[in-house]
């Protein structure tokens, strides 16, 4: 029985070293669907670029958006104006000229710092807009308080006026940066990254 010792530890040997290998070939095909499976998903996640801001420049896009607002914007607010305070021609081509100046840098500024800190345009939707359309009306609200009282408004009078262009303003604001950001995202399809395969995952065999 001791002559077949070392015949058997042989043996044994052999057979811990093939083990492992035969597990690996029958595991290795496995192994390979399974990063098929798994990583193409993630890796197309990463492809559709997340950080898109459009094909625009920051500044292009807030100066193309604020001429897009204020002309439909400026128009509304000298009819409200008009209506609750009224006054001279002159009165009206005053508020006319500082509206149109103080609103349009208001807006630029406000759309600029958007891009840069805010939601990007693939994160952009109308839970953001309505968000965003809130924060700038609270903003511009005390700019038209104070342009109306500083045109001679009392602060009752002007008060109402901030607080009817907050209404007519935010709408125009909401269908201004739909128009832009969910209609319209320019940019998204021309600067997406080709679509990842199969074919293109690196797969290394042991």
């Amino acid at each position: 029985m001791f002559r077949h010792l070392p015949c058997l530890a042989v043996l044994a040997l052999l057979l811990l070293v093939a083990s492992p290998a035969a597990a690996q070939w029958r595991e290795e095909p496995q192994t390979v669907s399974q990063a098929l499976q798994m990583q193409a998903p993630a890796e197309e996640g990463d492809g559709m670029l997340p950080d898109l801001r459009g094909d625009l420049q920051p500044w292009q896009r807030a100066l193309y958006k604020t001429i897009t607002f204020q002309a439909v914007a400026n128009a509304t607010d000298l009819l409200v104006f008009d209506a609750l305070i009224g006054g001279h021609p002159v009165l009206l081509g005053g508020f006319v000229v500082a509206n149109a100046a103080t609103a349009a840098g208001l807006y630029y500024g406000f759309e600029y710092l958007w891009q840069q800190e805010g939601p990007t345009l693939a994160e952009t939707n109308e839970t953001t807009l309505v968000k965003k359309s809130l924060l700038f009306q609270s903003v511009n609200s005390g700019r038209i308080f104070l342009l109306g009282y500083g045109l001679g408004a009392t602060a009752p009078a002007a008060a109402l006026l901030a607080g009817t262009v907050f209404v007519t303003d935010i709408a125009v604001y909401y269908a201004n940066e739909y128009v832009w950001d969910v209609m319209q995202p320019l940019g998204i399809a021309s600067t997406q990254q080709p679509p990842i395969t199969a074919s293109s995952i690196p797969v290394s065999y042991r």
